[in-house]
């Protein structure tokens, strides 16, 4: 089954719809890898990325604009909008590498503009393609879908590596700045990292615009054109192999139970709601008081966990809605103990321990597996649906990020539930 599943396929439309992938999310990503150096500069502080998630939920503008686009245009050209977002994507990091740190003030307060305002473009790319993106890979063979799949989690896991190397990761030194003759002792937390976010920018453009060149390629090259499926009339043999077996086939007879239908795109709102809105928001209060070490190891092996578990996809039939519930109640459980930590910031349970750090990481690089796979899951689910299952399942996606992203933004900025910690703090103290 295995060598059945691997075979009939062409390396380079996997890779191809790999680098698709991965310029969805990769912009926003990056920029969220940064925090450890930003933050230090920016204005808001380490309030920072819960005013950055709620500016992706906002970016949900993209996929509204073309909900009415394909509702009210008789004609769509949904790759025409890839275009014009990918470039943009593009575009918007390259000008983040210079503008990154300039701030101006807004309500009378201090603001990261130019960094904030440029992730807004970046977040439509994101947000976008939850509703496009993924939903034109419904053009090709099912079996490229997962490909597709690896290089979106591979969004986060490129960029997390990349800031490993660049040392975001190291531990902070405390300078003392106690000013002469002040009986209040000061210290700032600093680390030198080996390249300047500037050039991580670039990087993180170039890679966009290998994204978009990808994109090129499926609608042009002959061997992706090869694999595309064409619309079906009751069932059709999918262009490549005649003697493929059924998992290739594409039904027009499709059909899921009605409560099925919409109980997994509740699943998915719910599973959305915790890894795009509300654990991003949260990640530095559970990780940083375990110290930056532990917290960029969370962000990277964590990013690795999205993708492996995706991969899965390949070696492995569509998995069972039995599976998904039970991996969604072990997401829940996860969860609440990751808001634990969060709340007890900055003195969570075995602080300054390798059993507290070696927890952490763990319990965050378990939960994002089981995230991705049940996303993975849902998604191939839908994948035969020769409507517009995989649209529905977009919009769940985003649905669910936003509430996430706007619940979490108050308790972060009103409620006071949250402390952030300083590795300087027990300086200050004695």
């Amino acid at each position: 089954m295995l060598t059945q599943r691997l075979s009939n396929r062409r390396l380079l439309v996997d890779f191809l719809a790999l680098m698709f992938g991965l310029g969805a999310w990769i912009g926003v990503n990056g920029i969220y890898v940064q925090l450890p150096l930003i933050v230090h500069t920016a204005p808001e502080e380490w309030s920072l990325p819960a005013h950055m998630v709620m500016l992706v939920q906002f970016a949900n503008l993209g996929p509204i604009l073309y909900t009415l686009y394909i509702k009210y245009t008789a004609w769509a050209h949904d790759r025409y909008i890839i275009y014009g977002l990918l470039s943009a994507g593009t575009c918007a990091c390259i000008l983040l590498s210079w503008l990154y740190d300039h701030t101006s003030i807004v309500f009378g307060k201090e603001h990261s503009t130019a960094l904030l305002s440029l992730m807004f473009v970046v977040a439509l790319v994101g947000c976008t393609s939850s509703v496009l993106f993924m939903p034109y890979m419904r053009n090709y063979r099912e079996i490229y879908l997962v490909s597709y799949l690896v290089g979106e989690g591979l969004s986060g896991f490129i960029p997390s590596t990349v800031a490993l190397i660049q040392g975001v990761g190291s531990n902070q030194a405390c300078i003392n700045v106690t000013k002469p003759g002040s009986p209040i002792l000061e210290f700032i937390s600093k680390s030198d990292p080996r390249f300047s976010s500037q050039i991580f920018f670039i990087f993180i453009g170039t890679l966009l615009c290998l994204s978009f060149l990808s994109f090129l390629g499926l609608n042009f090259l002959p061997v992706a054109l090869g694999e595309r499926v064409k619309l079906p009339n009751s069932m059709e043999m999918l262009p490549t192999d005649t003697t493929a077996p059924p998992s290739y086939k594409t039904n027009s007879g499709w059909k899921m139970p009605k409560h099925t239908y919409y109980y997994l795109l509740i699943m998915m709102a719910i599973v959305c709601f915790l890894g795009n809105g509300t654990l991003p928001s949260i990640q530095s209060y559970s990780c940083l008081p375990y110290g930056s070490v532990a917290y960029h190891l969370t962000v990277t092996l964590a990013s690795i966990a999205g993708p492996l578990a995706m991969s899965i996809g390949f070696f492995i039939e569509t998995p069972a809605v039995k599976l998904l519930n039970t991996l969604t109640a072990i997401i829940l459980i996860l969860s609440a103990i990751v808001l634990y930590l969060a709340v007890e910031s900055p003195h969570p349970p075995f602080q300054h321990s390798w059993i507290g750090e070696f927890m952490v990481v763990v319990l965050w690089i378990i939960l994002c597996g089981f995230i991705g796979f049940v996303k993975m899951g849902i998604t191939t689910l839908y994948r035969p649906d020769p409507g517009r299952g995989l649209y529905y399942t977009g919009v769940a996606t985003q649905m669910g990020s936003l509430l996430g992203a706007i619940t979490t933004f108050g308790l972060v900025n009103y409620a006071q539930i949250f402390q952030s910690y300083s590795p300087c703090e027990y300086l200050m103290e004695n």
